[in-house]
């Protein structure tokens, strides 16, 4: 069956119409005036939003479309991912203005009694040091969602307001990962490091951090010697806000490798991560903060984490 045999016309009709720069900005995307029609989006190679369209073009990769296209090339959503969460989102539509939306509140996933399958999951299936998942369980930054399993990371502002949660499943079978309605991405997941630490890693997503602490951890040092954040996305809004309320002098970039990416058409694309990671790097390097771009071996962090455990493995049943 084709894929847009999944849902009516209707329901694909109004998907594209959710208003792409408020999709935009919900993901993180920091916009500049572009002209008269259009917003451009800072450190993009050339992303645009057309206002009285609803479509972009990104003259980097030379790909455009509507709000549907964009959930699959900038989030990396299937068709059917895309329209699925772009139909649950309450975002205004197209021509209706978003001023006139009044601000809506996080709320969290309900937690479940206890947090096993988390648990399991993260140190089993990611290779999480347990250390590391009891403390941000202890923060009530981890947690597992009642009924469904999932992992609920969850950023707070300087008050210890919740402001972002990020959704991820545990079953290998059935992948699923997503954002809380009304998750501000611009509030990190942190997880933190000595109050003097003046290092910061930045990574795409929470698993990430927690592996690039992990293999810290593996590699004998002192994981706390620095703090871990995740972007969410590849905006640094994140880390700007991050950077505003703790002495960083070090920045190293952990973003993912994505050398082997590709569009929904099997044609290359290119790697997001890493070119992210370069205009960004520059753009801190420019503002005094010494800055490095640790590119992972494999398509992420936590691959990396997952070999480096194999190799510990094998030199462990060597020594035996």
């Amino acid at each position: 069956m084709a894929q847009n045999h999944l849902f009516t016309k209707e329901q694909i009709r109004s998907a594209n119409l959710v208003n792409l720069i408020e999709f935009a900005k919900s993901k993180g995307y920091v916009l500049e005036n572009g002209g008269r029609r259009a917003y451009h989006v800072k450190q993009s190679g050339g992303l645009y939003f057309f206002k009285d369209s609803n479509r972009y073009f990104h003259f980097s990769s030379n790909t455009h479309g509507g709000t549907i296209d964009f959930a699959m090339h900038f989030c990396r959503m299937t068709f059917k991912e895309a329209v699925t969460y772009l139909l649950d989102l309450e975002l205004p539509k197209k021509d209706i203005a978003s001023s006139t939306r009044e601000r809506r509140q996080l709320i969290l996933p309900d937690k479940a009694p206890n947090y096993r399958r988390v648990a399991w999951y993260l140190t089993q299936v990611r290779g999480i040091a347990p250390e590391i998942i009891s403390l941000l369980m202890h923060e009530k930054k981890l947690y597992q969602q009642d009924k469904t399993g999932n992992c609920v990371f969850v950023g707070y502002d300087k008050e210890g307001v919740e402001r972002y949660c990020s959704m991820r499943g545990t079953f290998q079978n059935k992948p699923f990962k997503q954002d809380r309605k009304y998750s501000d991405k611009s509030y990190p997941f942190h997880l933190c490091g000595y109050p003097n630490s003046r290092r910061v890693y930045v990574c795409e997503s929470p698993i990430d951090a927690m592996s690039r602490a992990t293999i810290e951890k593996l590699r004998g040092q002192d994981w706390k010697a620095a703090h871990y954040i995740s972007l969410g996305c590849l905006s640094d809004q994140a880390l700007e806000r991050f950077l505003k309320y703790n002495m960083i002098q070090e920045i190293v970039f952990c973003l993912d490798n994505d050398a082997n990416a590709t569009y929904s058409n099997g044609s290359p694309a290119p790697n997001w991560g890493q070119e992210a990671a370069m205009n960004i790097s520059k753009k801190f390097i420019q503002l005094d903060y010494t800055s490095f771009i640790d590119k992972p071996d494999n398509k992420d962090v936590n691959e990396d984490l997952l070999e480096l455990r194999k190799e510990i493995t094998i030199e462990t049943e060597l020594t035996i």
